[in-house]
């Protein structure tokens, strides 16, 4: 029985694997991006999140957005169900041992036998058995759950750079709807002067009624956006609330928008950065692999398989019995199963296989090209808003330039107020055409940031034991680290060598 053992062990070791060999598929990525042209290496994206937001309001909202949105919660529960699944499929390259008592009382008379014989039954026996990997079988199936694991803590990855993200432009279109109400109750409150001084020149027969109608007119616009810009903020502050993993509440503020920096022109890095960076991409190849390696699965379950098994136990018809030597009993075998018609099942299952390997590499693919689309929009974002919120800072220079000249002109006689309150509607729609384009300039920086990969690494420095000199040290990180990313190519190398 041992040397039959250790002979299943060496042909097991020198089994063959039908899974296809891994290789990158070809994705057509350019050497650089549009718009872009880096030519370092580096990319902000390898800048951690509590480095690229400034804004210590957004870095504790970030932090607790990590601590408890529900989201991330799932995919960790995720990455522990298919770490689990990995076990189960590792199990199978073992023995099985099973462990069985037994014990009974009856009549064990038989017709050869007439008459009444009661007597006892007691067995204590294991048994063992062990199905070879000729083909791979085993061995591809624990690879592919592997692979499946890698890519479940990609996704949780991936969860934490759309949560960092997410938040990031909440918090910047939240700050820019403070704005909006800002410039609404400021053009109110002149609007309202203006009003003012409409009723009483014409209480005194020095204004019309167009002009007083106009003022009330241009009034209630901003009145009306007052209540239009706190309905706009709360549900903000709502969707901020969910993914900090609360019931809705007020958001605490920062820095105000027109405040925020600009980011500086930092490189995005080579495009070929993505497929090592972004955990959609670095996920979606590893679905490549456990394909691949399904496929092989299939295509042993197609050819005959070995199985050994064991039996050793005791048997004997009263407990004492059951420890003499005459109540030993043992049995060692092999068995070949092979499969010889199954109704075209087997064949039909290697296809599948196979045809889920091409959708899993055409998705890997399109998965490229949309990341790719992704860094070019948010680059284009990046590269000319700047030029409009320039443009829009003019604008309202501008505007504001004219709405003095305008109330001078009323003051010496040589034009009419409505001139007043067209020079007021232009600069209220110029200050929120400003708002607008400093929202959208931040908004392409979050955009960038996030298509290039950057900001899932939520593991912040070890908090120090002496706060440095001037500052707060950084607080500890909020969840415990992902596990560090793996090569997409490791697994199959790994296996490849077994």
């Amino acid at each position: 029985m041992n040397r039959s053992l250790f002979a299943a062990a060496a042909l097991s070791a020198a089994a063959c694997s039908f899974a296809p060999k891994y290789q990158r598929p070809d994705a057509g990525v350019p050497q650089e991006f549009r718009i872009v042209k880096p030519s370092e290496a580096a990319s902000i994206a390898d800048l951690p999140w509590w480095e690229f937001f400034k804004d210590p309001v957004l870095q504790g909202l970030i932090r607790e957005a990590l601590a408890n949105n529900q989201d991330l919660a799932l995919a960790v529960a995720r990455v522990d169900a298919a770490r689990a699944i990995v076990g189960v499929a590792k199990a199978d390259l073992y023995p099985q041992i099973n462990g069985n008592v037994t014990g009974g009382y009856g009549d064990l008379s038989t017709q050869t036998f007439p008459g009444s014989k009661t007597s006892g039954r007691y067995t204590i026996n294991g048994n063992v058995s062990w199905l070879m990997d000729l083909w791979g079988q085993v061995r591809n199936t624990r690879d592919a759950a592997y692979a499946d694991l890698l890519a479940t803590v990609d996704g949780q990855r991936a969860v934490v750079l759309s949560l960092v993200s997410d938040v990031a432009q909440a918090y910047v279109e939240l700050r820019a709807f403070d704005l909006q109400l800002e410039i609404a109750k400021s053009n109110t409150e002149t609007r309202r002067g203006t009003l003012e001084l409409f009723e009483a020149r014409a209480a005194g027969g020095a204004a019309s009624d167009l002009e007083v109608n106009q003022a009330r007119s241009d009034l209630a616009v901003t009145l009306a956006a007052i209540p239009q810009a706190q309905i706009l903020i709360w549900i903000k502050e709502h969707q901020i609330s969910v993914l900090l993993g609360r019931a809705p509440s007020p958001i605490p503020r920062g820095t105000a928008l027109t405040d925020m920096p600009e980011m500086p022109e930092l490189p995005a890095g080579v495009p070929a950065q993505l497929l090592t960076r972004r955990p959609d991409l670095l996920a979606a190849e590893q679905n490549i692999i456990a394909a691949g390696k399904r496929v092989g699965v299939a295509v042993a379950n197609r050819l005959p398989a070995l199985s050994l098994t064991g039996f050793i136990g005791l048997d004997a018809t009263n407990v004492p019995d059951l420890f003499t030597p005459g109540a030993l009993t043992w049995n060692a075998g092999a068995a070949i199963f092979a499969p010889i018609f199954q109704g075209f099942r087997l064949s039909s299952l290697e296809q599948n296989a196979r045809a889920v390997l091409e959708e899993t590499i055409a998705s890997y693919r399109k998965t490229v090209e949309v990341a790719l689309q992704e860094v070019a929009d948010a680059s284009a974002g990046v590269a000319k808003l700047g030029e409009v919120r320039a443009a829009f800072e003019m604008q309202v220079k501008a505007t504001t330039a004219s709405v003095d000249l305008a109330r001078g002109r009323y003051e010496g006689g040589v034009a009419s107020y409505l001139d007043v309150l067209d020079a007021q509607r232009r600069l209220y729609e110029a200050q929120l055409n400003l708002e607008g384009a400093i929202r959208d300039q931040l908004t392409s920086f979050v955009q960038l940031y996030r298509a290039l990969g950057g900001g899932w690494q939520y593991t912040e420095p070890a908090v120090p034991e002496t706060p440095p000199p001037g500052g707060k040290p950084p607080p500890p990180p909020a969840q415990p680290p992902i596990p560090p990313a793996q090569p997409a190519a490791a697994l199959a190398e790994t296996a490849s060598a077994k």
